[in-house]
């Protein structure tokens, strides 16, 4: 394996550099949605609605308290601006909730530019070492000619080498990074739908 990696050339190290950032990063959004983005469950809702409706607002906070999401950091935001006994200000509370939410989404998108640039960048890598390789090849027929094929290996290897590791690297995280997104935007729009379901509440 050492070996195949070193026919590889000098490319090879910063395609492995690339690895390392990305496999990190997604250890890292894995390790952050594991432990901060499950989602409400059913009986949470049902229990925050009640305790909304009861104008129970210790109770209401409380209940945001148990899981660490976003939506209920935002939720909790709004129950904490409103007082229950005074008249609704709509406009206020809106503000307070993309205030909040413009905290929160910076924390979702945490190091996501980083995968971007491993999935897009590494394949590139890889196509720079094909192309030296063939260069090396070609180098060696214009010198020797084509009549000794084993001086011609080392630029072949190469080529070859280098663009099955970048795709290699590449694929799985640009299908995490796809993936992470769409987990990114399911959250954002959990957000909007917790908050608007909030305040359609209070115009009742």
């Amino acid at each position: 394996m050492i070996e195949i990696f070193k026919s590889g050339g000098m490319l090879m190290y910063g395609i492995l550099l690339l690895s390392i950032l990305g496999t990190t990063v997604i250890i890292e959004r894995f390790v952050y949605f594991l432990k901060n983005e499950k989602g409400i469950k059913e009986q949470l809702k049902k229990e925050l609605e009640e305790a909304i409706a009861s104008k129970d607002k210790e109770l209401a906070i409380s209940l945001c308290e148990r899981e660490n999401s976003s939506s209920l950091k935002v939720l909790k935001e709004l129950i904490l601006e409103h007082n229950f006994d005074e008249k609704v200000d709509i406009e206020y509370l809106e503000e307070k909730a993309r205030e909040r939410a413009l905290i929160e989404i910076p924390k979702l998108e945490n190091h996501m530019w980083l995968l971007g640039v491993v999935a897009h960048v590494t394949p590139l890598v890889g196509l720079l070492g094909t192309v030296s390789g063939m260069i090396a090849a070609f180098r060696v027929i214009a010198v020797v000619g084509s009549g000794k094929p084993e001086m011609l290996a080392d630029g072949i290897s190469q080529a070859l080498i280098t663009t099955a590791a970048g795709l290699t690297v590449a694929i799985p995280a640009l299908i995490l990074y796809n993936y992470y997104n769409k987990k990114i935007d399911y959250v954002v729009n959990e957000i909007e739908k917790t908050t608007v379901e909030f305040i359609n509440s209070l115009r009742k």
